[in-house]
């Protein structure tokens, strides 16, 4: 029999002719924020007597775990049950997995004047967490898309773009930054500038160590130009048909709502012209809201609003309405309240003078409304 056969039952035992055995794992793996169970069971070659029996788990040279002469004793987190001592189980329990406790274990087990160790390591992996967000490019502008990987460990990752299942060449990555932690976050960001005729679908695709599979996360592409407002006319006139433009142009795609609001009312009368296409791909309308102005409406708020697919809410653009009058209307309906007032005096002094005879009174024509001597009309 050669020298190493005789050798290799020794070191299993120890010592020659110990009773002491010790098997341990030789590495584990634990997602983080989840428990772990580091094996080290041992054979005493009987029943265990606790009052025999010393435990001592280490990591790197620090003691986290203990038991001995019947009480046991261990860091927050970890522990050793001595229910399951009596087993020949001495397994490690950790409850909650932080990056802190990755690396080298020793389990020490010492019964009676025996003592022998057994070595594992623990691997922590924290899976990636992928989020974008943005998902339109802006027509004939370049446009970023940043695909965020957060909350992995360790800090080896692959990150790719894919458009339409090819992978894209055209990115930038990030160096990893550390979180407190001890997990990672890495960007990649795919710039291009979208056309009109750009569509398909765009994919952020995540390997790692911490994943059985590649994690995606994608979306289809959407193009959009934001829509920009003007309202060039912003006063009527008194008693005259008065319109008000609401001018909305270099929007993308064609779709979009637009409409005027009078105190918070839609004005259902207002008149759309057609969109028609600007030299860019974009488009442009103009929404007109058409009514006559009376005294009334002073102070009235007007607004025009925009909802369309690039915008995260609508646009708005309002404002307070005012007015002027013309001068005929002025002329006219000031002679008219001149020869009234004449009336009425002449009407007072016949009556302090006693005098009922009939008197005749022929007036110019003057078009006067009731309602436009009162100030009010239904717009």
């Amino acid at each position: 029999m050669g020298l190493g056969a005789l050798l290799l039952p020794l070191l299993f035992l120890g010592v020659a002719g110990s009773r002491l055995q010790i098997v341990t794992d030789p590495s584990s793996r634990a997602l983080l924020g989840s428990g772990a169970l580091l094996k080290c069971r041992f054979d005493v070659g009987g029943p265990v007597d606790l009052r025999f029996l010393r435990v001592q788990w280490f990591l790197f040279e620090e003691r986290i775990a203990h038991y001995g002469q019947g009480r046991g004793q261990s860091q927050p987190g970890a522990s050793v049950s001595e229910q399951e001592l009596e087993t020949g189980d001495a397994s490690l329990s950790l409850s909650r997995v932080t990056v802190s406790d990755e690396g080298p274990y020793k389990c020490v087990v010492g019964y009676g004047t025996e003592q022998l160790q057994g070595e594992t390591t623990l691997r922590v992996l924290g899976a990636p967490r992928v989020s974008i967000p943005r998902k339109a490019g802006v027509l004939n502008a370049a446009s970023a898309f940043p695909c965020h990987v957060r909350g992995f460990y360790p800090a080896d990752v692959t990150v790719t773009w894919l458009r339409d299942g090819r992978v894209l060449t055209d990115v930038t990555p990030s160096a990893p930054q550390r979180n407190p932690d001890g997990t990672f976050n890495l960007t990649l960001t795919y710039t291009f500038t979208p056309t009109a005729s750009d569509s398909g679908s765009l994919f952020c695709r995540v390997s790692h160590a911490a994943l059985a599979q590649p994690l995606r996360e994608g979306f289809p592409l959407a193009v959009t130009a934001t829509p920009r407002i003007s309202v060039p006319q912003r006063s009527g006139t008194i008693f005259r048909a008065s319109s008000f433009p609401c001018h909305v142009w270099g929007f993308y795609p064609r779709d979009i709502a637009v409409a005027w609001l009078r105190d918070g009312r839609i004005r259902t009368e207002s008149t759309y012209s057609t969109p028609e296409g600007n030299p860019d791909g974009t488009f442009h309308l103009t929404l007109t809201y058409t009514f006559t102005p009376t005294a009334w409406a002073r102070g009235s708020i007007l607004t025009c609003r925009v909802t369309h697919s690039a915008l995260a809410q609508p646009l708005r653009e309002e404002f307070a309405l005012t007015f002027s009058w013309l001068t005929g209307d002025i002329v006219v309906l000031v002679s008219g309240m001149l020869i009234l007032l004449a009336f009425l005096l002449l009407f007072a002094y016949r009556v302090s003078q006693g005098k009922t005879y009939q008197t005749v009174m022929t007036f110019p024509s003057v078009a006067i409304r009731t309602s436009d001597l009162l100030g009010y009309s239904n717009p």
